[in-house]
């Protein structure tokens, strides 16, 4: 629980106290925004909006075509050397770079929850049915798992349903359906 009380608050911060010197950078009304801060501003604001939805720029975590964690640490690490060198939105990096232990948790713990789903499913033939149909598994199997393992963390839940997600179509769908 202080671990998700943690990511809640850092998660305010970032969203928060850094947003002005963010929005500085973007703001085009601006005669001085130079072009170079401006396309780095919009990374660090990018990545941060596919944080927020569990590695979906769709805002759907449960898409097919989601981050996964393993994709995003390497680059959190090279934005971050990056920031270190051109001085330019480090603080915003490191931030993002320090979520990042409860983005894969969350992830994990998704996959964790479908296999208990699984289990509890193996035995009940309509629960089962249930369960194989994505629309379903998204709405009444990952959604409400995500939600009650992550009460007050969304980004959290996001990145729950991203890993639940992840493990159903591995044990739902053939391996042509997952490429």
């Amino acid at each position: 629980m202080l671990v998700i009380a943690r990511f809640r608050i850092w998660l305010l911060e970032v969203k928060g106290m850094r947003r002005d010197h963010l929005e500085q950078a973007l703001d085009l009304r601006r005669a001085d925004l130079d072009p170079e801060i401006f396309a780095a501003a919009l990374v660090v604001r990018h990545i941060r909006m596919l944080i927020t939805h569990g590695g979906s720029d769709s805002g759907r975590p449960d898409d097919d075509d989601a981050l996964h964690p393993h994709h995003l640490e390497p680059f959190l690490a090279r934005a971050v050397e990056m920031a270190q060198r051109s001085k330019r939105f480090e603080f915003d990096w490191r931030r993002l770079q320090q979520a990042f232990p409860h983005i894969r948790a969350a992830w994990e713990q998704g996959q964790a929850l479908f296999r208990q789903s699984l289990a509890c499913a193996m035995s009940n033939p309509e629960e089962m049915e249930y369960l194989s149909m994505i629309d379903f598994a998204v709405d009444c199997y990952a959604e409400v798992a995500a939600k009650k393992t992550y009460p007050q963390d969304r980004a959290l839940q996001s990145w729950a349903v991203n890993g639940y997600m992840l493990a159903w179509r591995q044990h739902f769908l053939t391996e042509e359906e997952i490429t």
